[in-house]
């Protein structure tokens, strides 16, 4: 049998971090320039920008500080 490629504990992340990620797009395009003819290009940039950002935050930065903390401080 195969591996599954994502194990549902990352998937679940995944998408809760696009579904946050949606809506701060949302809320920073509707707020800064409100509905105009590009919203829909704008809005999935945005919405990637905040994906990336969130996801190299959440899955690599704080597990890397978190496991640096405990290896510097003997609890590993």
């Amino acid at each position: 049998m195969k591996k599954p490629y994502l194990s549902p504990l990352l998937k679940r992340k995944l998408l809760t971090i696009a579904a946050i990620s949606l809506l701060l797009a949302s809320a920073l395009q509707l707020y800064t320039f409100g509905i105009s003819a590009d919203f829909i290009s704008s809005w999935l940039r945005f919405s990637f920008v905040f994906f990336t950002l969130i996801s190299i935050t959440v899955l690599a930065i704080v597990p890397a500080v978190n496991y640096g903390v405990n290896k510097v401080s003997g609890r590993l």
